[in-house]
């Protein structure tokens, strides 16, 4: 019944947003071409008088997605150029209010709460069916945002945004100059958030940092 439901609204809203006027266009942030691929087979199936359009994340995707007049976006959290919180925060400042619907590696525990409140209307973690990204786009589209489980939304996550980013790029063997550089930040202040990330996660070493951010699919 959930699922019939869903496909009628997902004609409902084309029929709403296509009559007398031109195709839309939806935005597809991934860089991974097979992810992109795919997602963006599952859109044209699911939404036809949508334009799908892909973008790797290797430029300014701040400037992608305010420059376009998207009827939506799907984002990918871990891209070359910038972290997608940074990027949804950033969207968000600029009065932009195209919604975004975040399909990421990262465990859903461990970031959606934080990117629906740096402006996220969804997240869906990519070990989910495809279809429950077209379920979550849907529910987007007709009803503006998708409730998240109270196990997700209430949860408060130990780590700060930029210790979040700080660790990710540990755990890929990136030494304080490479992280500083990224992150545009002083060497000194990516020891200081290495320091803090050991004392909180009560662990000794980069090894266990690693392990520890194996399990919250904090990397991909």
């Amino acid at each position: 019944m959930e699922q019939a439901q869903l496909m009628e609204d997902s004609q409902a809203w084309q029929h709403r947003n296509t009559r007398g006027t031109r195709t839309r266009d939806a935005l597809v942030v991934d860089d991974h071409p097979v992810v992109r691929g795919a997602v963006k087979e599952l859109l044209e199936k699911s939404f036809p008088d949508v334009n799908i359009t892909e973008f790797d994340g290797s430029t300014s995707v701040v400037n992608k997605i305010c420059g376009g007049n998207w009827a939506f976006v799907v984002l990918d959290m871990n891209l070359p150029e910038r972290n997608g919180l940074d990027i949804l925060k950033n969207v968000k400042a600029s009065g932009n209010d195209v919604p975004i619907i975040v399909f990421s590696l990262y465990a859903e525990e461990q970031y959606a709460a934080r990117a629906i409140r740096a402006g996220a209307k969804a997240y869906l973690s990519k070990e989910r069916p495809l279809q429950d990204l077209r379920d979550a786009i849907t529910t987007v589209l007709t009803a503006g945002y998708v409730k998240m489980s109270p196990s997700v939304t209430s949860a408060r996550p130990a780590l700060s945004d930029r210790e979040i980013q700080v660790l990710s790029l540990l755990t890929k063997g990136m030494t304080r100059k490479e992280i500083a550089r990224i992150l545009r930040i002083h060497e000194k202040t990516v020891s200081t958030y290495r320091a803090r990330l050991l004392i909180k996660l009560n662990v000794r070493t980069i090894v266990d940092l690693i392990r520890y951010a194996a399990e919250e699919g904090i990397v991909d």
